[in-house]
């Protein structure tokens, strides 16, 4: 089977051909590839990937955190596929952006870390609260080491989202 890197969707649990276990080993022939927890049809499992994969959360995490991506033999990766938008997703997305230590527990590679990709969905979801969150994270005791970088990207969220703002409401005139 081709591999475009050990994160792909042929090795995740979440895929209805492995049979709710991680890994290569574990996928039956006979089952049509299908991700469990976005609703969606892999054509090409071994060159999809998001970031629900066991390699970047091992603890399991069956909530959709971004996109999906299909890659080439390259190892040129590309958008394919939104995330699902929902309440429950939004709110774990906030969660994770809140508590980035407790959910950085795998590697991102080709990939950003869990805090990043759920912030960056938040954006592209246009939610506002995502800066009630990050204002939350920036007072906490344990991230003044890094409290001007999170100020920083608080702007450019801030930024981003006034600049969505003003390209919807130019569209209803």
């Amino acid at each position: 089977m081709p591999n475009g890197g050990s994160d792909c969707c042929g090795s995740c649990w979440f895929n209805r051909a492995n049979n709710g276990t991680p890994g290569i080993m574990n996928t039956d022939p006979e089952i049509p590839s299908f991700c469990e927890i976005r609703g969606l049809a892999i054509p090409d499992p071994g060159y999809t990937y998001c970031a629900n994969h066991p390699y970047r959360r091992p603890k399991r995490d069956a909530i959709p955190v971004g996109p999906v991506y299909v890659g080439d033999a390259d190892g040129v990766r590309k958008f394919w596929q939104p995330s699902p938008d929902t309440e429950e997703i939004r709110q774990h997305l906030l969660d994770i952006v809140r508590t980035p230590a407790e959910h950085e527990d795998g590697y991102p590679f080709y990939s950003s870390p869990p805090h990043m990709m759920a912030i960056q969905q938040l954006v592209d979801f246009n939610d506002p609260r995502v800066v009630a969150a990050l204002e939350d994270l920036a007072q906490q005791s344990e991230v003044k080491e890094v409290r001007s970088d999170i100020l920083d990207l608080l702007k450019t969220v801030r930024q981003e989202l006034d600049r969505s703002v003003g390209s919807t409401s130019g569209t209803n005139g």
